[in-house]
């Protein structure tokens, strides 16, 4: 196989203090890779706890090693984006702080991408503390963009083969360089959540495929950072986001029907907080759904350079890599056994 170029960026933000030592592991880990031609970037997000500092003590003669310090804290989003920007490779991987990987990682994911229609990819990412347990073998969306991650929970010897994904997870994600130009970079914006799902859709709509790679093994301590957030704080990146990825990458059919049923889900969702006597997240999901309509012109722009600029493929096709809203939900075909359908 060829060795091109690959960009490795871990993003962190007060890894040292929120990590229990995983964040040295992480990095020493994405070092001893073994693949012949790549280079790390350490993007930092404005760390208050001497991350930088460690790092630089611990790992700053490595010649592979690229230390990046942002002014103040982009978001994942945001982040990411600097670290592309000072990237050199042809292909750009992304790794959370909170991830360990395996030795070949890089090697099979670059193996996989080089078929011509793959556009990004994912790892099998398994549970750092129970690596017996898979962490996620690669993201789906239903209609209405609610997001489901694969194989949580199942046995890490399911899922062998290469196959299509929508989208794939931030903590282990390569996208070629070329597709990047074409489809453009994390929307910043978004700060947290629905990040990746953006971009991937936006890789499907202009042709390419997002596949899992299985042979491709990270170990993920899942949101150790993003758990410190107030429930209210998430709600409303989840909610915000998500309203703003349907008005961004649906044609103007399936936006009109599928905006429609995700607002009427997410007020009875907001009712069933009041219900609870939960009001902050209610008005959360109230706050989120009004920023939509304040900042239309910015969603309507985003739109106008998805449908126009980058769309290639119709909505009838990326759908069949969806799964079908409930009632029903097919997860049977997808998920063994869905956590999320009896939660």
């Amino acid at each position: 196989m060829d060795y091109p170029l690959v960009s490795v960026i871990i993003l962190n933000y007060n890894g040292l203090k929120n990590l229990n030592g995983i964040l040295e592991e992480c990095v020493k880990s994405a070092l001893n890779t073994e693949y012949p031609n790549f280079e790390l970037l350490f993007v930092d997000n404005a760390s208050t706890d001497r991350s930088i500092e460690f790092v630089k003590k611990n790992f700053g003669r490595n010649p592979i090693l690229r230390i990046i310090q942002n002014e103040k804290n982009f978001g994942f989003a945001g982040g990411i984006n600097v670290g592309i920007k000072k990237a050199k490779g042809e292909y750009i991987a992304l790794l959370n702080n909170d991830t360990i990987v395996d030795t070949q990682w890089l090697k099979e994911l670059v193996k996989v991408m080089q078929q011509p229609r793959v556009g990004a990819a994912q790892s099998k990412l398994l549970q750092l503390r129970n690596p017996n347990i898979l962490d996620c073998a690669g993201g789906f969306i239903d209609y209405l963009g609610y997001a489901y991650e694969r194989g949580r929970g199942q046995k890490a010897s399911d899922y062998k083969k290469v196959d299509e994904i929508f989208y794939a997870k931030g903590a282990s994600l390569i996208i070629k360089r070329a597709v990047l130009d074409r489809v453009g970079y994390f929307d910043p914006i978004l700060f947290i959540y629905y990040d990746e799902t953006d971009l991937c859709w936006r890789v499907w709509l202009n042709g390419y495929k997002v596949v899992f790679v299985p042979t491709s093994i990270v170990y993920h301590a899942q949101g150790v950072t993003i758990s410190t957030l107030p429930e209210h704080v998430s709600l409303y990146f989840l909610t915000r986001n998500h309203m703003l990825l349907l008005i961004k990458n649906y044609d103007r059919k399936n936006l009109i029907k599928n905006l429609i049923a995700f607002l009427l889900m997410e007020f009875r969702k907001a009712a069933v907080f009041i219900a609870k006597r939960k009001c902050t997240c209610a008005l959360s999901i109230i706050k989120a759904l009004t920023w939509n309509l304040i900042h239309f012109k910015y969603a309507w722009q985003k739109r106008c350079t998805v449908q126009k600029l980058i769309r290639r493929v119709p909505d009838h096709k990326i759908q069949k890599v969806m799964v079908k809203p409930y009632p029903p939900f097919p997860h049977s075909l997808i998920f063994r056994k869905s956590y999320f359908i009896k939660k």
